[in-house]
C-alpha cells in the first residue's frame, strides 16, 4: 500500500492510502443516500463522494472520523474542476512509518514544543525555576505554578491535541504549536508594553484553549471530534473547571487555601474573554490588559495559520477562493504577493 498525494493526481483512478477527516451524510437529487467524505493525504485535504452509503455502513465496516483506509478513487473533470469520487473503501491499519507520512503535524516536533512551552512559562516569573525538570515546588502555588502543573497533569493530550476540528491548527499538535507561538509573541508584547504582567499574560496564554483537552478528542492521526461535554459545554468553561478542580485540589491537600484567589480570579477571567465578544464564544469581553493581549494574540496566531495554509497551495501573484473566518465570521479572498516571504 501507498500514499498517492492528491497535488500529483491527474484525471483517472487511483488506489491510495488515506486519513478520515469528515464524514457527512446527504441525498443525492434522485433521494438515494450519499456520504461527502473529507479525506487527507498528510499535505492537503479534499471531499470526495460516496454514492449508496450511509454513515452507519461506514461505522459498521470499522470506518470513522480519523480512521486510517484504503480507496479507490476516481478524479473526473465537472464544469473544468476536478471532482472526486470513492468507488471502493476499507479500513487498513499501517504500520507507523507509513503512518507518518498521513500525520499532518506542525513543523516542530509537539513533544519540544511542550517542553520548549513549560520552559517559558518557568520563565516568565523571573524566578529562579530548575528548567531540567517540568515539575515545580509542591509549595508553589504561583500562576506559573498552576499552568505547568495543568499541562504536566495532561502532557500526553496536550502533546497530541489538535486546538480545533477546523479553522486554524487542526493538526496532530496544533494546539501545543498555537499555544507555543502565542506565547513566543507574548514575551515581545510585554517588551513593548511595561504595564502588562508577564507572568500573568504568559500563564493565561498557556493556559487559554486548556479546555478543548475535554471539548474535543484528537485521534491518534490528528483529526479531532467534538465530545459531548464539548458540544455542551465548550472550552472556554471547561478551561474554568480544569482550573477550579487544580485549586480544590491543592486546597485539600494541604489543608487550607493556597493560590491566590485575585490571581486564579485574573487567569479565569483572560479564559472567559479571550474570544473578545460575545458573538464569537466569549462569556466576558475582556476588561484587563493581559485579557485584551490575550485575544488580540488569538486572533493574530489563527489568522497567521490560515494564510499560511491558504498560501501553500497558491502561486504568487495570485488570488485564493474566498476564505472563511480570515476576516471575522464571513469570507474573504485573500492575495499572496510575489515579493514577501512566503515561500
Amino acid at each position: 500500500m501507498s500514499v498517492i498525494k492528491f497535488n500529483t493526481m491527474n484525471f483517472g483512478t487511483y488506489e491510495t492510502v488515506v486519513i478520515i477527516s469528515a464524514i457527512n451524510q446527504t441525498n443525492t437529487a434522485a433521494n438515494k443516500p450519499m456520504l461527502k467524505i473529507t479525506i487527507g493525504d498528510g499535505d492537503e485535504s479534499l471531499t470526495a463522494l460516496l454514492f449508496d452509503s450511509t454513515k452507519k455502513d461506514l461505522t459498521s465496516a470499522g470506518i470513522e472520523e480519523g480512521s486510517t483506509a484504503l480507496i479507490t478513487l476516481e478524479v473526473t473533470d465537472y464544469k473544468g474542476n476536478k471532482s472526486y469520487k470513492i468507488t471502493n473503501i476499507n479500513p487498513v491499519k499501517l504500520p507507523d512509518e507509513e503512518l507518518k507520512q498521513l500525520i499532518k503535524m506542525p513543523p516542530i516536533d509537539p513533544s519540544k514544543l511542550v517542553s520548549d512551552i513549560l520552559v517559558l512559562i518557568k520563565q516568565s516569573s523571573g524566578r529562579d525555576y530548575d528548567l531540567t525538570t517540568t515539575d515545580v515546588p509542591a509549595e508553589d502555588f504561583s500562576l506559573t505554578a498552576l499552568a505547568v502543573r495543568l499541562i504536566n497533569g495532561n502532557i500526553k493530550a496536550f502533546t497530541k491535541s489538535s486546538a480545533a476540528k477546523t479553522m486554524h491548527h487542526n493538526i496532530y499538535g496544533g494546539l501545543a504549536y498555537h499555544t507555543y507561538r502565542m506565547l513566543l509573541a507574548a514575551y515581545k508584547v510585554c517588551e513593548v508594553y511595561p504595564l502588562l504582567n508577564r507572568e500573568l499574560l504568559v500563564s493565561g496564554t498557556a493556559l487559554h484553549d486548556i479546555g478543548k483537552l475535554y471539548e474535543i478528542k484528537t485521534s491518534d492521526t490528528g483529526i479531532a471530534t467534538y465530545t459531548d461535554m464539548g458540544n455542551l459545554c465548550g472550552h472556554l468553561m471547561l478551561g474554568i473547571e480544569m482550573i477550579d478542580r487544580e485549586v480544590w485540589k491543592q486546597n485539600q491537600a494541604h489543608g487550607g487555601s493556597t493560590y491566590n484567589a485575585e490571581q486564579i480570579a485574573m487567569v479565569k477571567h483572560m479564559i472567559a474573554s479571550h474570544h473578545g465578544q460575545p458573538e464569537w464564544g466569549a462569556i466576558r469581553v475582556p476588561v484587563t490588559p493581559e485579557a485584551m493581549i490575550l485575544h488580540e494574540l488569538d486572533m493574530i496566531d489563527s489568522r497567521m495559520y490560515m494564510f499560511e495554509e491558504t498560501f501553500s497551495t497558491m502561486d504568487p501573484g495570485t488570488s485564493s477562493d474566498p476564505v472563511f473566518g480570515i476576516a471575522g465570521e464571513g469570507k474573504a479572498v485573500i492575495y499572496k504577493n510575489s515579493f514577501s516571504n512566503y515561500n
